[in-house]
């Protein structure tokens, strides 16, 4: 069983990564602490600190990242005009790791003159509160997240996320360039991370690559393939969650396989249990169509469909009118 793991941290500079790669959705700018970029965020989670601004200290989360919308900054600048800047120093005695302003809004040069001498970032997006704090904690959720590695491929097939497993060799990368040549999308080859995030209706698993090395294949005997040089960038995805484990194992002729899929297979991953489906490998089996099917099977059987009972119950039915004109 692969092992769980889970970052223990991360540092501020990759929120910044994180916003270019997406197209500066958050409009990250550093407005004050640049010396403090590489401090770590050891928490998932965020806190407006409107309390402790106003002198209450206790169970101050100092460990969150801090969002100052545009009632916190108002109030900072009120404690300003008023001199009465002690509840701001003693904000800023804390080991915060970021403070994140909202709305574009322009804080105060007494406030960055602290950030600075403390080396506490101050960064400011352009998005509202209520919008950036759903934003972040996504990201936050998912760079957290547990997660395992596979040594495996992973595939989108009919939007679900379909895990090639098996020894090395057995031929995962070539049934995935198959995949695509049959127009589904490539994620991840060789190396696979799977993480566990939860959603509105519980919890889901999402496939992603281990290493970022781009939409890269490698075929033995072939070499290094660009998929989206091949195919077209429509053909790679970041991403999908993983619906069914494919696992290919070397065809045995003593051993008796199923031949009708009546027996439900299951991998249990992250403490979720995922559909799977062995497929022996011998010469002159079409495998890329093989887990194409496989996975719309899957399809199908999310929308209560299986052609294995189907068959049984026409099988019985018939036995049935046999038996009648006995």
């Amino acid at each position: 069983m692969a092992e769980e793991l889970k970052l223990k941290s991360i540092k501020v500079s990759k929120l910044l990564e994180i916003d270019e790669n997406q197209n500066f959705l958050m409009g990250f700018e550093v407005l004050a602490g640049g010396a403090g970029l590489d401090k770590d965020i050891t928490c998932p989670e965020i806190n407006r600190p409107g309390l402790t601004l106003s002198g209450f200290m206790e169970h101050f989360a100092s460990e969150r990242i801090q969002v100052l919308g545009r009632g916190e900054v108002a109030y900072i600048e009120k404690l300003i005009s008023d001199n009465e800047t002690e509840n701001i120093e003693n904000f800023f005695k804390y080991d915060i790791p970021v403070c994140i302003v909202t709305h574009g809004q322009s804080i105060p040069q007494y406030v960055m003159d602290f950030a600075d001498m403390r080396s506490i970032p101050v960064l400011r997006t352009k998005q509202s509160t209520e919008k950036f704090i759903a934003l972040i904690t996504t990201i936050l959720e998912d760079l957290f997240a547990s997660y395992v590695v596979f040594h495996g491929n992973f595939v989108s097939i009919y939007n679900i996320g379909v895990m090639i497993l098996g020894p090395s060799g057995i031929g995962k990368s070539e049934s995935v360039l198959g995949l695509v040549e049959r127009g589904h999308k490539f994620i991840s080859d060789d190396m696979v991370r799977v993480k566990k995030l939860r959603t509105p209706s519980g919890f889901e698993l999402k496939g992603e690559p281990y290493v970022d090395y781009g939409p890269y294949i490698e075929i033995r005997g072939i070499g290094i393939i660009n998929v989206s040089q091949y195919y077209g960038e429509g053909r790679v995805l970041n991403f999908e969650h993983l619906g069914l484990v494919v696992n290919l194992i070397e065809w045995r002729s003593d051993y008796n396989y199923d031949r009708l899929g009546m027996e439900e297979k299951y991998q249990n991953i992250l403490g979720l249990d995922i559909p799977m489906k062995e497929i022996p490998v011998s010469s002159g089996r079409n495998v890329p169509l093989l887990i194409e099917v496989a996975a719309y099977r899957e399809v199908m059987r999310r929308l209560g469909y299986n052609s294995a009972e189907e068959l049984e119950r026409k099988v019985i039915n018939f036995m049935k009118k046999e038996r009648e004109l006995e």
